[in-house]
């Protein structure tokens, strides 16, 4: 491995929020990036920082979780466990149908991956529109308000890892977004995508195991995805880039990084319990959909998933560096310079 590949990035933006936040504005710590890249993890780890608390995914509460009863991180459905009946009844008077449906209606006309350039300029969308990302974001900024008072934290962390979504709540005058740009080599992102029958034991939904896509169609998403969420972090109150390689190398070194360079407190010497060296004591949560890994709970010992070193077939390997090859470069992924505009 190459010293571009192992050397720590030390990416911070600060950027003015996209507008004036209220004062019991909630703060989010959204992690953004591609499936497989690690997501789980870190929001479990940082969701076992004081006053922290991992939701999972957001972004699949409405059209996947209430919707079709799936399994919350503890193990219960969704209708069973006490702590997200707490939350809805906090901040909808319960998770009725109609609820539901709006939300699942409003992400579709809201939160779409083509909508991203009139949720970074909302002032060129047309009204009607502007009226869905508002009542999209009301509903976002009470449901992360009641995450904070069942579980008596005061910071979320959301892992949905969308641009559009990250845009599209961040507007909400009451939802203080803070973002971690978690990315992870696109060859082994590719790689892990194209397994075959990945269990997805969330429930008895549409789905059954993970979805599968070829490693060229992967890349290509990995590419654009990446160029989308370095865009969107210039709108963000603060938003800092972290590498899954350099998170299970020096995880305690790279949590304390992000939460500081984010603006929030933490402190090294009594916040990270959890962490010794490589081993990582997990705690059950209340986590929602994401990878499989967030049913198991306890000491784990982190290590690289590389397996597509060995193991990807090698015109798949070339074809998917070729299609990565400008953001695998700037996150110092090959043998090149990284560029000064990601730093």
């Amino acid at each position: 491995m190459s010293s571009s590949e192992t050397t720590p990035l030390h990416d911070v933006s600060q950027a003015p929020s996209a507008q004036q936040k209220s004062n019991d504005a909630t703060t989010v710590v959204y992690i953004a990036g591609s499936g497989r890249s690690g997501s789980t993890l870190l929001e479990r780890m940082l969701g076992g920082l004081p006053g922290f608390v991992n939701a999972g995914e957001i972004n699949d509460m409405f059209r996947r979780m209430a919707r079709y009863d799936e399994l919350c991180g503890c193990g219960r459905a969704f209708s069973a466990c006490d702590f997200w009946v707490g939350v809805g009844e906090r901040a909808f008077g319960g998770w009725n149908r109609e609820l539901i449906d709006e939300a699942v209606m409003l992400q579709s006309a809201v939160v779409r991956q083509r909508y991203l350039g009139r949720l970074m300029q909302p002032r060129l969308a047309k009204p009607g529109y502007l009226a869905q990302l508002e009542r999209y974001g009301e509903i976002h900024a009470r449901l992360y308000a009641a995450i904070v008072a069942q579980s008596g934290a005061r910071v979320v962390v959301d892992a949905s890892k969308g641009a559009s979504f990250a845009m599209a709540v961040s507007r909400a005058a009451a939802v203080d977004l803070r973002m971690i740009h978690l990315v992870r080599d696109a060859r082994g992102v590719a790689f892990s995508w194209a397994k075959a029958n990945v269990s997805r034991p969330h429930g008895d939904g549409p789905r059954a195991t993970m979805h599968r896509f070829n490693p060229l169609e992967t890349a290509g998403r990995w590419a654009v995805l990446q160029a989308e969420i370095a865009a969107s972090r210039r709108y963000m109150q603060a938003s800092v880039l972290l590498r899954y390689e350099d998170l299970v190398t020096s995880p305690a070194a790279e949590i304390v990084r992000c939460v500081q360079a984010l603006g929030l407190p933490i402190d090294p010497t009594h916040d990270l319990d959890f962490i010794d060296g490589r081993m990582v004591d997990l705690s059950q949560s209340h986590g929602l959909s994401g990878n499989p890994s967030r049913f198991r709970s306890g000491p784990q010992e982190l290590r690289a998933d590389e397996q597509w070193r060995t193991d990807m077939a090698r015109w798949e390997r070339l074809s998917t560096t070729a299609i990565a090859a400008g953001s695998l470069a700037r996150y110092g992924y090959l043998p090149l310079q990284r560029s000064k505009s990601a730093s």
